[in-house]
């Protein structure tokens, strides 16, 4: 037990032991007989706040009547009390429905904005952030002592995932029956608890709101069974809340700042599309620091939705100018930045494939660099960026599809939405079982269990066509582009060569290695298309070995975070010559290919 004021003080703030204990005062609803009742169960932080108000009311000289310090000291003590009715004077229970104008829910929360006073971070250390569909990863390079120490945050165990993954954090946000906002791993396993006694549904694909129409619309009731409005953007920030707050915790005793220098990755969008995005993003993970320090010590017991949104409401009110987030930059830029070693002489012709859950971006690259004199050649070939919508989501649904077909199970069915909730829910899990053991056996609510192998699922028409359209995009860039890039390829084995380099969650998947043809024309011209190399031969002669099981989903993050990146927006049209070096491969190449 906590002893004493000054005691407690060196654990909690009082401003965080107001915030909780305005939280508990909160949660008091109001019974049928007029009697009060606390919902939910008390948290350890909460237990904490309790303390430090005992703490101050004993040693306080202004005490609180002898029966309340009685009745909390009994609660601490895990003794029943007789509950003592709040004065309506002074305890006005408030409305479960938060409105934006109601300006005494200002009062609600308190937040912790000490961030925007630091003093400018060193450019010396960066983060990338790669907010994925399905999983989120954040490198970190410090050049300070003059050469790259790469470091990839090992997410996964403040995140409480690391029996899934140390160094990716899961991408899923879920609002439980008592209105608890969880997040990553834990609100999967709520989630999935929480399946079998209704059609609860989590997001588990946040990251697509920012490309798709929706973002300022409100979470429908499968997914929020409160009667507090939240958006999906609102549910994005959250996500983001968590994510920074688990990069706070995966540095911390590591002597960095809060505002440690951060760029961030976004998938290809267009023009006007793609300002908007990046505004959006750029303001979205400033407030996500101020949130993720104003709710450090609870985040990790849920957070009561009114109090999120009462959170928002305050941060949307304060002038913030976040100057440790930098610049954006796209996916496929930061995996061609992973390539290079900047130390050795490049000259390659480069597609950039990233196939995440939620898009499959291209981006084709003449990457030429010349260590001795520094000078950079390299440019994105115009009009050769662009992704389609078709990526491990859609396998999601084809899979899904496939199993309910096999079952016979139709909307008809008075266990449909039972059945369809839960298989959403667990739908990605046997989707990678498949690909990794080559059979699963699907277990449906209604204990009806289906079978599919590998060979099966991939013959499916569906399944044929995502395969088809990775193909045609590849193509079609090829045919699109001015044919100089093309006859000046770097020439390996005596032809001009393409090297593709598979990035994402679905890099393994048998379409994405199927993009290497072999060899192919394009406007009468051959050309030989091989896989990169799994693993850049850099990062082996560095000595970061390790980071090759996770690389092609790390890439981005990897080489968004690195002093040099590939300068955005720097592209051409042609190759006009400009490239003179001799191609030199860099071990961009499979070997034996």
């Amino acid at each position: 037990m906590l002893g004493g004021a000054q005691g407690v003080g060196n654990t909690m703030e009082s401003i965080e032991a107001k915030i909780l204990l305005k939280n508990l005062l909160d949660r008091v609803v109001v019974l049928e007989d007029g009697s009060k009742e606390l919902s939910g169960k008390l948290t350890e932080s909460e237990l904490e706040a309790l303390n430090f108000a005992l703490d101050l009311v004993v040693s306080s000289k202004r005490k609180l009547p002898a029966h309340l310090v009685d009745s909390v000291a009994q609660k601490l003590k895990g003794k029943p009390v007789k509950e003592e009715p709040l004065d309506p004077k002074i305890h006005q229970v408030k409305e479960t429905k938060v409105q934006v104008e109601d300006e005494n829910k200002d009062a609600v929360f308190e937040l912790e904005t000490s961030v925007l006073d630091l003093e400018p971070p060193s450019e010396d250390i960066r983060l990338c952030i790669d907010f994925g569909t399905a999983m989120s990863k954040v490198t970190m390079v410090d050049n300070s002592s003059g050469y790259e120490d790469i470091t990839v945050l090992r997410l996964g165990i403040p995140g409480e995932q690391q029996e899934i993954n140390e160094t990716m954090l899961v991408s899923s946000v879920y609002i439980d029956n008592e209105g608890l906002l969880w997040f990553g791993q834990k609100a999967v396993t709520i989630s999935e608890s929480e399946s079998q006694s209704g059609n609860r549904q989590r997001l588990d694909n946040i990251k697509r709101w920012l490309s798709e129409e929706g973002f300022d619309e409100k979470v429908n009731s499968s997914f929020n069974p409160t009667e507090i409005d939240i958006t999906y953007g609102n549910m994005i920030q959250a996500y983001l809340m968590f994510l920074t707050w688990v990069v706070a915790h995966s540095l911390e005793g590591e002597g960095h700042p809060r505002n440690i220098l951060r760029r961030f990755a976004m998938p290809i969008f267009n023009g006007e599309k793609h300002r908007d995005t990046k505004y959006k993003l750029q303001e979205m993970l400033g407030d996500a620091q101020i949130l993720a320090d104003s709710f450090y010590r609870t985040l990790r017991d849920g957070i009561p939705i009114e109090t999120f949104i009462s959170a928002l409401h305050q941060l949307h009110k304060i002038k913030t100018d976040y100057k440790f987030i930098a610049e954006d930059i796209t996916e496929p830029l930061g995996v061609a930045g992973s390539l290079l070693s900047w130390e050795k002489k490049v000259n390659s012709l480069v597609m950039v494939v990233d196939i995440g859950a939620g898009t499959s971006d291209f981006s084709l690259f003449r990457i030429a660099f010349n260590p001795d004199s520094g000078v950079l050649g390299s440019s994105e070939v115009s009009g050769s960026a662009r992704g389609i919508t078709e990526a491990g989501n859609h396998l999601d649904t084809m899979l899904k599809s496939c199993v309910l077909t096999k079952a016979g199970i139709t909307r008809d069915n008075p266990l449909y939405m039972n059945i369809v909730g839960v298989l959403n829910l667990t739908i990605r899990n046997y989707k990678e079982a498949l690909f990794n053991d080559g059979f699963i056996s699907v277990s449906l609510f209604n204990e009806e269990i289906v079978e599919i192998d590998k060979d099966e699922f991939l013959s499916l028409e569906p399944v044929q066509k995502f395969n088809d359209d990775l193909k045609n995009t590849l193509l079609e860039i090829l045919e699109e582009i001015d044919d100089s890039w093309i006859k000046g390829a770097p020439a390996w084995s005596g032809m001009p060569t393409l090297a593709i380099a598979l990035t994402g969650g679905g890099a393994e998947l048998p379409m994405a290695k199927s993009l290497a043809v072999g060899e192919t024309s394009i406007g009468g011209n051959k050309l030989k298309i091989v896989l990169s190399q799994s693993f850049p031969q850099w990062l082996e002669e560095e000595g970061y070995e390790d980071l090759e099981e996770d690389y092609t989903r790390i890439a981005v993050s990897l080489g968004g975070a690195r002093k040099l990146v590939l300068p955005h927006g720097d592209s051409a049209a042609i190759t006009a010559g400009d490239i003179k070096e001799k191609a030199v491969l860099g071990g961009f190449y499979q070997k034996g290919s």
